[in-house]
């Protein structure tokens, strides 16, 4: 079983190629790191890249992939690690590449080197998020995050997919969990009534043999701000200073994760994803 690993070759696809690695060290995956180029991407324009082709079998894409994963095997020796480079759009192709066989999930990063040039890597991960036929891990730009997992936060509004995802989570990676539920709530709801409602949608949760206890994480969506969806905002405050290792999104949770890079939302685009985040499968 394998990791898929897109990359474009910046300092944040690295963060996210090694947090995919330690997964692999830790349950016996291999990953399989791909770069989709275009004319531009590949370091030719357009018109030069028949003429390049011809002069040469092995595109600049080529040397710098190969080099990529030279730098993360030597960092992860026990790991097989294959690569390959393909032409093509990442929302459009990275799809199609993970409905083949063995892939387990997407990991990959939230910002990359073509933030510089007005191309926002965020709003490919959120595609990515929006059509992989696999989960999605995405990893935040921050040195030093750790892989171990203890806690996992998981976004709920009640619904079945939640329950999806969770057991998405605990097929990759094996292991004994608590978590913590994560709700936000209508100012008009009443907090004693959201803590039943959460209570008794804990029991689904603990019935997982691999969560070994739940807690609650909750808040009403914020006062100020009438004009604007406010939860991205409360999320972030919720987790921010917890012991939340993961944040687990299920499918009909992924525009909170759109928000975060929706310029019509500017508070929201002052947010930076603080926590590596599953996404469950697109169905």
């Amino acid at each position: 079983m394998k990791i898929l690993v897109p990359t474009d070759f910046s300092e944040n696809a690295f963060l996210a190629a090694r947090y995919a690695a330690e997964i692999a060290k830790k349950h016996q995956y291999s990953l399989h790191v791909i770069h989709f180029y275009t004319a531009i991407s590949s370091g030719f324009e357009e018109n030069e890249l028949e003429t390049e082709r011809d002069q040469s079998p092995i595109l600049k894409a080529d040397i710098t992939i190969k080099e990529w994963v030279q730098k993360l095997q030597v960092l992860y020796p026990n790991i097989l690690i294959s690569y390959h480079n393909d032409r093509g759009l990442l929302d459009e192709a990275l799809p199609k590449e993970a409905k083949k066989k063995d892939y387990v999930a997407i990991t990959m990063g939230t910002t990359g080197a073509s933030a510089n040039k007005n191309i926002f890597w965020g709003s490919n991960t959120a595609l990515i998020v929006a059509k992989s036929p696999i989960p999605v891990i995405v990893i935040p730009n921050i040195e030093h995050i750790s892989t171990a997992i203890e806690k996992v936060g998981l976004l709920t509004n009640f619904k079945q997919e939640e329950l999806t995802t969770l057991q998405e989570f605990v097929h990759i990676f094996h292991q004994e969990i608590d978590v913590a539920l994560i709700h936000v709530y209508k100012e008009s709801e009443k907090e004693t009534s959201v803590n039943n409602r959460l209570a008794s949608w804990a029991f689904n949760i603990e019935e997982f043999s691999a969560v070994r206890q739940t807690n609650k994480l909750i808040a009403p969506t914020l006062k100020e701000d009438k004009d604007q969806d406010t939860i991205p905002e409360v999320i972030s405050k919720l987790i921010d200073n917890q012991h939340v290792d993961i944040i687990l999104v299920s499918k009909t949770r992924k525009t909170f994760f759109e928000r975060l890079f929706t310029p019509s939302v500017s508070k929201a685009m002052t947010l930076r994803l603080q926590k590596p985040a599953f996404f469950g499968k697109t169905i």
